[in-house]
């Protein structure tokens, strides 16, 4: 009875990813990026999706998203951003959006590339205002700590430095096989629910944020980079970036919704200490993407600090 009991739990665990599906029924190739007719760049890993807004001599901004969403979450924040008379960058990470998906390790040194490289092509040379959110807030401050110089302003909206709630998850992600059997059966519909995770209000999540969002989903290779970026040093521990910015004088913003369960008061707590003197926002009732849910909460806060 045992080994029948055995070799039925084999058969459902090998049957479970053809049952379960895969969303990535899509290629994202050039082909494909003329139908779109957005802004792209090639670079040293990939061809990366960006934008460029705002009056051509405006002070430089630089947005980068987190895994919460793409470029797209950066949406009700332009028009404020630019209205104010800044030059607005923004672009898909690598492995999100309608950037390429690269085969290869996601880490640190290839998120502070990335923006370096988008920074060169797009002939900006001195020093910008960056402005990053979750794991886009962590790749931000990575790029100031080792280029002190080419950073006039920091903002932080919740980022992540040390902590998140699913250590137990990543944990079994990064165990060779076991990760990529989860990845192939459970990756999909974790990442098809994560919207709920980011939103205060999970009753009132636009249609537009869910519709963009899965969009990203179904080309191929978005598993394979949200896999290989939860391995990497991209989600390892940032404390010492954050000790190392706060130690300069680049000014430094830092906002977080008190509904955040995505980085949570834990984490804040952390940057704070590493950053004494950073200068801080608490947004009652904001949840982890509260710049999207409830930009007027957060666009006055940001223009200010930007402004100084």
């Amino acid at each position: 009875m045992k080994k029948v009991l055995l070799l039925v739990a084999v058969l459902v665990l090998a049957l479970l990813p053809f049952i379960t599906g895969n969303l990535e029924v899509k290629e994202l190739n050039d082909d494909v990026r003329k139908e779109l007719g957005l802004k792209f760049m090639k670079l040293t890993d990939g061809t990366v999706h960006y934008d460029v807004s705002g009056p051509e001599r405006g002070e430089v901004v630089v947005l980068v998203h987190g895994n919460a969403a793409p470029y797209f979450s950066w949406d009700r924040n332009m028009k404020a951003l630019t209205g104010a008379g800044f030059r607005v960058v923004r672009y898909d990470l690598y492995g999100f959006g309608y950037s390429d998906r690269p085969d290869t390790v996601y880490s640190r040194e290839l998120y502070d590339r990335q923006l370096s490289e988008v920074l060169t092509k797009l002939n900006i040379k001195g020093p910008v205002n960056l402005v990053g959110t979750s794991q886009g807030g962590s790749i931000a401050v990575n790029f100031a700590a080792k280029h002190p110089e080419r950073v006039k302003r920091l903002a932080l909206l919740s980022p992540f430095i040390n902590v998140l709630p699913m250590k137990a998850v990543i944990g079994l992600i990064k165990v060779p096989g076991v990760g990529d059997y989860i990845g192939r059966v459970a990756l999909d519909r974790i990442n098809i629910n994560y919207p709920k995770k980011v939103f205060a209000d999970v009753s009132a999540i636009p249609t537009e944020y869910t519709e963009k969002y899965r969009e990203q989903l179904s080309y191929r290779g978005f598993k394979r980079a949200r896999l290989s970026n939860l391995r990497g040093d991209t989600l390892a521990d940032f404390t010492p970036r954050y000790v190392a910015v706060g130690g300069s004088k680049t000014p430094v913003l830092l906002t977080w919704g008190t509904a955040d369960i995505v980085i949570m008061a834990d984490s804040i707590a952390n940057i704070r200490k590493a950053m004494p003197n950073l200068e801080y926002h608490e947004i009652a009732g904001g949840g982890h993407l509260v710049h999207y849910e409830s930009p007027e909460k957060v666009n006055g806060t940001l223009l200010r600090f930007l402004k100084k």
